[in-house]
């Protein structure tokens, strides 16, 4: 019988292993909500949906907020803290509906703002309004 020099190593040394599977658990911890965040979002631009000609004060409440965020309803400037209140009080009163038209150039943030203020005043449903392609006179 021939007698080998070198022996068989019947364990794995599995420490590098180990090593590396966690290195590349991190890895795909950190990149994996980056890569769900990182979607180029491009917002549609139709002509399409429910046409308003004109709003009634007295059934819907309308903020409108300009490019500089500043908010106003009725003409008149609101501050954002005193928007929910306002929502409030106009909700109990009898408006059943709320739009928000902002300015095209705007925060998001502002508009979210607003609103989250609006829904905390009570209305569940928000419309946004944009100016209608076709004709400028309407608003959709």
């Amino acid at each position: 019988m021939i007698k080998t020099r070198y022996k068989q190593f019947s364990n794995i040394n599995v420490t590098n292993l180990v090593d590396v599977t966690l290195v590349l658990l991190v890895i795909f911890m950190l990149t994996s909500p980056v890569m769900q965040r990182s979607a180029d979002v491009l917002p549609p631009s139709s002509n399409e949906g429910r046409i308003l000609s004109n709003l009634d004060p007295s059934e819907s409440l309308v903020v409108e907020i300009d490019a500089y965020g500043n908010l106003s309803v009725s003409g008149e400037t609101v501050l954002m803290e005193n928007l929910g209140a306002l929502a409030e009080a106009a909700y109990s009163s009898g408006r059943s509906e709320a739009f928000v038209r902002a300015d095209r150039d705007v925060r998001y943030e502002v508009v979210a703002n607003a609103l989250t203020k609006l829904g905390c005043g009570g209305y569940l449903s928000i419309g946004l309004i944009q100016e209608s392609t076709g004709n400028s006179s309407e608003i959709h």
